[in-house]
């Protein structure tokens, strides 16, 4: 499956999901490529990568290899969180919401991305700190690997999870 969004720094971005194999690819002419790859052979979580074991998990954006470390995605919404380390620098995708979330370099906003009713992405980059190519792809990335927003403790706990990409 493939998904067009409209970045306002980096205008057309195709992020590629393939929830069988989980893999997640972005592209763009103005942005590195990144991936995310789950190594295990079966998913084991309903994210579209297929599971929260980060040691299951190959990132790479722009042939340089990263780290990633999901939260264990139950309840409270601070667990769907994703840490990444790429070239000595701690990132973070942090659910704000059912439907946002912030993504973070070293705890300083980069951007927020939003995902609506009908399923479109809408990403909106800070003017104090703009993200890199690089670090906007790796945003782009996580988003769709793990999803955007998560739902509460509440809805957690009586099995409402969170909606993918």
């Amino acid at each position: 499956m493939e998904k067009v969004i409209e970045d306002p720094l980096f205008r057309r971005v195709v992020v590629s999901v393939d929830p069988l194999r989980g893999v997640v690819g972005v592209s763009a002419p103005a942005l590195p490529p990144a991936t995310v790859e789950r190594l295990a052979d079966h998913a084991t979580d309903p994210s579209p990568v297929g599971t929260r074991n980060g040691h299951e998990v190959l990132l790479t954006v722009d042939g340089e290899k990263g780290t990633v470390t999901p939260g264990t995605g139950f309840a409270p919404r601070r667990s769907y969180r994703v840490k990444a380390g790429l070239a000595g620098t701690s990132y973070m995708l942090l659910p704000l919401s059912e439907h946002s979330s912030r993504f973070e370099r070293d705890g300083a906003e980069l951007g927020l991305f939003r995902r609506d009713q009908t399923g479109q992405i809408e990403v909106r980059w800070t003017t104090r700190v703009p993200p890199s190519p690089r670090e906007a792809a790796l945003g782009h990335a996580l988003a769709a690997a793990w999803g955007i927003g998560a739902p509460g403790t509440f809805k957690s706990v009586i099995g409402h999870g969170g909606a993918p990409l």
